[in-house]
């Protein structure tokens, strides 16, 4: 994948990459706000605590809000550097390194699977990969909920642009020109809900892994 302008700089520098962070989740009130989205629309749909998978946790900051809300949560990442700094800041997250698409877990024991900003690091073939094998691990009946980058139109795109030009990869290109609804249908998901949020520029999605049909 190429990089973008500034991105390594700002991977490389934390108080770059917050900076960064920051002002572009002022449309939806702020980093802590970002973080709490995925786990408010997914800690209605579990029972109490139930087992939670944060994929491509980073630093464990999505991982807070659930912990915060009593789940059991595995965070799971490639990079055992972000993996520490997880473990440091938030004791009781379980942390797994290992690669999203491929996760060393075995199949069918987690209620709850959330992936927060990190699926437009992949491009199509990768990222139905990670989705298919976050449907593996789900039990039946459990939810998938994702928050990513949704495509804006007209003039309120161009700040859009600007950030991916800038910051993301060209796997951020393709995720944008991707339909993550008909994918996950696709993969077998049922009842697949997409809310989009900060002017269209972001998008919540949830969906459901279907129990068996039953046997005639």
């Amino acid at each position: 994948m190429n990089r973008r302008p500034l991105r390594t700089f700002a991977y490389g520098h934390p108080w770059f990459y917050h900076l960064v962070t920051g002002i572009s989740s002022l449309p939806v009130g702020g980093p802590r706000r970002l973080r709490e989205f995925c786990a408010q629309r997914l800690a209605p749909r579990l029972p109490p605590q139930a087992a939670v998978l944060d994929l491509c946790c980073g630093d464990g900051a999505a991982s807070a809000p659930l912990l915060a809300r009593g789940f059991r949560v595995t965070g799971l990442d490639c990079s055992p550097q972000a993996l520490e700094r997880a473990a440091r800041a938030y004791p009781g997250l379980a942390t797994v390194q290992g690669f999203a698409e491929k996760p060393p877990l075995p199949p069918g024991q987690f209620a709850g699977v959330q992936i927060s900003l990190a699926l437009h690091e992949f491009h199509r073939p990768a990222r139905l990969e990670l989705l298919a094998a976050a449907l593996g691990l789900l039990l039946h009946g459990g939810w998938l909920v994702a928050l990513d980058l949704h495509p804006t139109r007209g003039l309120l795109g161009w700040p859009q642009q600007w950030f991916v030009r800038l910051f993301e990869t060209d796997a951020a290109v393709d995720f944008l020109t991707s339909n993550l609804s008909a994918d996950l249908t696709l993969l077998g998901y049922g009842s697949v809900v997409v809310e989009t949020l900060a002017m269209d520029s972001l998008q919540l999605v949830s969906a459901q892994k279907p129990f068996p049909a039953p046997t005639p």
